[in-house]
């Protein structure tokens, strides 16, 4: 192995240690217990604990999370900032109104360099109590709100695998046991930021007793009953006494149980045949909805509804109803009559009716999208955008913080005493009308400078941003805003200062002002000279006059050199030269001046033999005997156009074969006819030439193009026979064996040689 094989092997194994030494550190701390999310209202104290393995030099720093703005960001994004004295293991904190809103928090451990961190925990605000709106035998139904979830069960702990339900409006709990005492609770559903919270108060509610099944009626069966005992005695010498204990008023026993086993003359009595179904009575009407003046129950197709045995209706819904008291509600089939049988009666009370109306919300704090008003023992409170309606639809929270919300926008806050479970809600509060502030604007760093001349400054221009110019060192007051980055007018040789700055929107607030941009305009510049004259060009070159105090540019004036020629040019490209006085210790650089406007030459063109042409005839073509027959010689590059120096072309000079003649200029074309039949052979001389000096120069290197052509009386090929054509093929097939022969020898020649 050689030393630098040597040197490269040690490299690598020190650096494999030195990673696995990483590891081992970075793998040595880690956390055993992590904080668990806590369940609490406002003012309260909760507690966080971590634990880390190893115990011992480590050391804990409790972080707070404060929800950022993530425009549908997937992942919440968090700021993150040290809680003063929060430097152990366990945590103890007061539960503010911004911990319910996404404060999030988390515990960073360190040992010797190395940080992790703990799972995040939040401290969510326990359920609120669900309102009751209806319950029956084997269902009960509660009011909903967004944001929370339910569960119902039985006990006075609630289990840890219970299912919880939300809905629009409502949930309903069915499958339940009569006469059965059921706990129902709500909580916080989780969220992307945040878990779900704990379970509030309970509210207790006993389902209804089980209805009273309705005895079927139905229909006399003394005949019925004592047919079947005589059907079953016929075998016997006599009739038993039983089948007549119906029937004893009689002298003896009566014929008719024996009617439907004997084969009498005509048909059975009827009188012991069932003739009417038994009434099937309509379920008792179930509860859907209740307030304190209101009951309703569903309404299923075809059936009609009365409450205390008032007038039948087709509508479930029964209004104007005495508070807290209890009515019986029926229903029946409708259009059968008053001998249509009537449901079980559903026993359903009207809640109590509402609180009047609170105070009105007292404002505590408005932010950028949270509003928090004063909380008040047993209230709920709801928030619309804008100026709430008379009808105004509310969703009602226990929590006096809103969160969430848009940016300076107007809301109407309102207030109510909750209901409870046979209680109505409040009357709602005065509105409070508050406003969410606005978002503080970023600082924004200085403007980029694009371009400066004597009267004329640029900027970057950025959409959003307005900028301003000033020559003090120090603004001045009711500087004059414009969005365009240009400023204009002004004095040469004088320094400005540019700001910029974002002004107040929607929901940003104005920035400050910007650090300002420093810029000294231009000395005045002298007059434009005349446009460059051009003196030489080739292909990768252009040269204009050389003049002195004067600097030249081919590329928009981006670059300036004080030589007139530019070279390492493409060829047959056009350009743009311009030139300008050069700036001199007491007057700026002139404006540049009109523009030469000129191309590189192209490369030579360098044409080939090969398209010289003779058009008109075809070699192999016949033609008749005395018929004149026309062709055009044309030689490549004869089309060319604005020669220049290198260029190559093929000029026809002259023809030979049935005539001959010579041609001194275009059209290069002859005509020649055949005396007598034969095979004739017509020769084009093409002259090449070469473009020096600005004039075509025969090299003396002549190209010639043939076309063999022939002649028969007829101007058609002579018909041949069979016997020729199968000559013909004989000589074919001979030339063709001759030809392998060759092959095959001269592979064998090959061979022998290597």
């Amino acid at each position: 192995m050689s030393n630098a094989r040597k040197i490269i092997a040690c490299m690598l194994t020190v650096i494999m240690v030195l990673g696995m030494c990483t590891t081992v550190s970075a793998a040595g701390l880690k956390i055993t217990r992590q904080p668990e999310n806590a369940v609490s209202a406002e003012g309260n104290t909760v507690i966080f604990e971590v634990a880390a393995e190893p115990a011992d030099n480590v050391t804990c720093q409790w972080q707070q999370g404060v929800l950022q703005k993530t425009d549908g960001d997937a992942e919440p994004v968090y700021t993150w900032t040290d809680i003063p004295e929060a430097s152990g293991a366990r945590y103890e904190h007061k539960v503010t109104a911004a911990d319910l809103s996404g404060n999030v928090y988390r515990c960073k451990v360190s040992m010797n360099g190395e940080e992790v961190y703990s799972e995040i925990v939040a401290v969510t605000a326990a359920g609120i109590l669900p309102v009751l709106m209806s319950k029956d035998s084997t269902s009960i139904t509660v009011q909903t709100l967004r944001g929370q979830e339910y569960t119902i069960y039985t006990g006075d702990v609630l289990p840890a695998d219970t299912e919880w339900k939300n809905g629009e409006g409502s949930v309903t709990f069915t499958g339940l046991t009569p006469s059965t005492e059921y706990r129902i609770v709500s909580r916080a559903a989780a969220s992307d930021s945040s878990s779900a919270g704990g379970p509030g108060k309970a509210l207790v509610v006993t389902t209804a007793e089980e209805p009273e099944p309705v005895a079927d009626v139905q229909p006399e069966e003394t005949d019925m009953q004592t047919d079947e005992p005589n059907t079953q005695t016929e075998e016997a010498d006599g009739p038993t006494e039983e089948p007549n204990t119906q029937t004893e008023e009689a002298d003896g026993p009566t014929e008719e149980p024996n009617t439907q086993t004997e084969e009498a003359d005509g048909p059975t009595e009827e009188p012991n045949t069932p003739t009417e179904e038994p009434p099937v009575l309509p379920d008792m009407p179930k509860l859907v909805g209740r307030t304190d003046t209101t009951l309703e129950v569903e309404m299923n197709e075809g059936q009609e509804y009365r409450i205390d045995q008032k007038e039948w209706q087709d509508s479930g819904r029964f209004e104007g109803l005495s508070p807290d008291t209890e009515y019986a509600i029926e229903t029946r089939m409708k259009g059968q009559g008053e001998e249509t049988p009537v449901s079980a009666p559903l026993r359903a009370r009207t809640m109590k009716p509402g609180a009047g109306a609170p105070e009105m919300p007292k404002l505590v704090f408005a932010g950028v999208d949270t509003i928090e008003v004063k909380a008040a023992d047993g209230a709920e409170y709801a928030i619309c955008e804008g100026r709430a309606v008379p009808d105004q639809q509310w969703n009602w929270q226990i929590s006096p913080v809103f969160s969430g919300l848009k940016a300076a926008t107007e809301y109407s806050v309102a207030a109510r005493i909750a209901g409870a479970e046979d209680q109505m809600p409040g009357a709602v509060s005065e509105l409070l009308i508050v406003s969410t502030g606005k978002y503080e604007a970023e600082p924004l760093g200085r403007p980029e400078l694009i371009s400066v001349s004597d009267t004329r400054i640029e900027v970057t221009a950025v959409s959003g941003q307005v900028y301003a110019i000033y020559e003090q060192s120090t603004m001045p007051e009711g500087l004059n805003w414009q969005s365009s980055g240009v400023f204009e007018k002004l004095h040469p040789n004088t320094e400005y200062r540019i700001v910029t700055k974002t002004p107040e929107t929607a929901e940003y607030k104005e920035s400050i002002v910007s650090e300002a941009l420093v810029v000294t305009t231009q000395k005045t510049p002298t007059k434009a000279p005349e446009a460059p004259k051009l003196t030489d060009r080739s292909q990768t070159v252009l040269e204009v006059e050389k003049k002195n105090g004067q600097e030249y540019s081919i590329d928009g004036g981006k670059t300036w050199q004080t030589e007139g020629r530019f070279e390492k040019l493409k060829a047959e490209t056009d350009y743009e030269i311009v030139t300008r006085i050069k700036e001199t210790s007491t007057a700026a650089a002139s404006a540049a001046s009109q523009p030469l406007k000129v191309s590189t030459l192209r490369n030579p063109i360098e044409t080939g033999a090969g398209q010289n042409k003779i058009m008109g005839i075809s070699n192999g073509q016949i033609i008749k005997v005395n018929k004149n027959v026309t062709f055009t010689a044309e030689g490549g590059g004869m089309k060319i156009e604005d020669p220049i120096d290198g260029d190559v072309r093929y000029v026809p000079v002259k023809w030979q074969g049935i005539s001959e003649g010579t041609w001194k200029k275009a059209p290069y074309t002859a005509t020649v006819k055949a005396a007598k039949s034969g095979t004739y052979t017509i020769k084009v001389t093409f002259d090449r030439q070469v473009y020096k000096n600005g004039k075509w120069i025969s090299e003396g290197q002549d190209d010639i193009k043939s076309v063999q052509l022939k002649a028969t009386a007829t101007g058609r090929a002579a018909v041949k026979t069979g016997d020729e054509t199968q000559g013909m093929l004989h000589l074919i097939l001979l030339a063709a064996a001759a030809g392998a022969a060759g092959i095959v020898g001269a592979v064998m020649k090959k061979q022998r040689r290597t």
